[in-house]
């Protein structure tokens, strides 16, 4: 049973129903099966099989109307590309995607367009050369090509945090970016799984304390889920067990959400959009229940 007044603005990223959906309609009435007024971290590729490449305005704005008669909304446009793609054709493919996501971002309901940093390695894995100055340097110009496109159609694109394996991989990088543009446009989209180092950290109550202390005036989103300990993962290749396996649905792992909640309220930054990942749909409500609970106890 759930609160009669939700605390926090929760959703769910709609690939992780598992399935793609026949209309928006449908996914909105699936959202809302779960949790009125939901969320959506929203990958149309990977959830609608008419999705038009490229999205145009008038399926944006046809797809806003079919999720708000049931209350849904897309909070986040996932269009997850690597902007260091070693190929300059790829890449140039790539950058087309998210400024397409850019542009039709206001029709769909203005929502944020995020991105991962991706690597220098074709198949976005762990690669040392990804934290050259050669590539950070190319990876800001890029930036500022999508920043340019974003700004002119006033949209605010987001960049997350993946820890030892994307451009971006810790907290001060991502304060480093923010501070390099300083624009409004440009803000991050916090994942306390992604943002871990993929052996942990000592103290999370530290760690995370000082990454959320760091971003807060530019977190505009976050993910939830959580993480167990694993012998090995495939995205990085280099690294001895037990490495960080954080594909869990939130609850089910070993992240002390307790405490992290308890900072993000230090910090007020708990107004903003909140999107489950790797749930699973039998559990999804058990999920729900244990977010709220946790974030009220926090």
């Amino acid at each position: 049973m759930y609160y009669s007044k939700h605390m926090l603005d929760l959703g769910f990223r709609t690939h992780d129903f598992g399935r793609k959906f026949a209309s928006a309609e449908e996914i909105a009435l699936t959202a809302k099966s779960f949790r009125e007024n939901a969320c959506l971290h929203f990958a149309p590729y990977k959830v609608l099989d008419d999705t038009p490449k490229p999205m145009t305005q008038e399926w944006a704005a046809a797809t806003r109307d079919a999720l708000a008669k049931h209350g849904v909304r897309v909070a986040i446009l996932g269009c997850y590309i690597n902007p260091v793609h070693p190929d300059p054709d790829k890449l140039e493919a790539e950058l087309a995607k998210f400024e397409n996501g850019l542009d039709v971002a206001k029709a769909l309901g203005n929502p944020f367009v995020g991105t991962e940093t991706g690597s220098l390695d074709a198949r976005n894995i762990r690669c040392e050369e990804t934290w050259t100055d050669a590539n950070w340097t190319r990876f800001l110009k890029i930036v500022e090509r999508l920043l340019t496109r974003a700004e002119k159609n006033g949209v605010t694109m987001l960049l997350e945090a993946v820890a030892d394996k994307n451009t971006i991989d810790n907290p001060e990088r991502m304060f480093k970016v923010m501070e390099t543009f300083k624009s409004p446009n440009l803000r991050c989209l916090f994942d306390a799984v992604n943002i871990m180092p993929i052996h942990g950290v000592d103290n999370y109550e530290s760690y995370y304390d000082e990454a959320v202390s760091m971003l807060a005036p530019y977190i505009r989103m976050m993910h939830l889920k959580d993480f167990v300990w694993a012998d090995s993962m495939p995205n990085y290749p280099y690294a001895k067990g037990p490495v960080k396996k954080g594909m869990i649905p939130i609850g089910e792992g070993l992240m002390p959400w307790k405490t992290i909640f308890g900072i993000y309220k230090k910090y007020n930054v708990t107004d903003v959009p909140m999107t489950l990942e790797n749930f699973n749909p039998e559990t999804l409500a058990r999920s729900l229940q244990f977010i709220e609970d946790t974030f009220a106890q926090a």
